[in-house]
């Protein structure tokens, strides 16, 4: 329960800070990181998984990365490391997917009719809400 908690605080500064700037800093994903490495040495979690969950989203969206030029940034290749890093694998990739599914019918709804591209769509926000439906549930 106590790693969700910091997980959400966390997402919520992310996703603020990636809805305005498009940035998500290195500093709150440290933060992040090192809290979930408190928890797992005072007990909360296992280490397995947890690192499981990392290797899991951070191999597969950094391969995305690498192969797609826009789209993703480094910042979502981080965030959703430290997402596994507290949700293992399985969890973290539903979240993923969800998130991704999320933006993707955002940017469906907010470019229609447009013929321009805009800057791109902010991820943290999507992997805040998912990850609270997924606490939730």
């Amino acid at each position: 329960m106590i790693h969700e908690i910091i997980l959400l605080a966390g997402l919520a500064a992310a996703a603020w800070m990636d809805g305005r700037s498009r940035r998500i800093p290195n500093g709150l994903l440290l933060v992040l990181f090192f809290a979930r490495v408190l928890l797992l040495i005072c007990g909360f979690g296992s280490l397995i998984v947890s690192l499981a969950g990392m290797a899991t989203l951070s191999g597969l969206l950094f391969s995305l990365y690498l192969f797609l030029h826009s789209g993703i940034g480094a910042g979502d290749v981080k965030l959703f490391a430290v997402i596994g890093f507290y949700l293992g694998a399985e969890t973290a990739l539903m979240v993923l997917f969800l998130a991704m599914a999320g933006a993707l019918v955002w940017g469906l709804i907010a470019r229609r009719g447009e013929g321009k591209q805009e800057e791109g769509i902010p991820i943290a926000p999507f992997a805040l809400l998912t990850c609270v439906i997924s606490c939730v549930l």
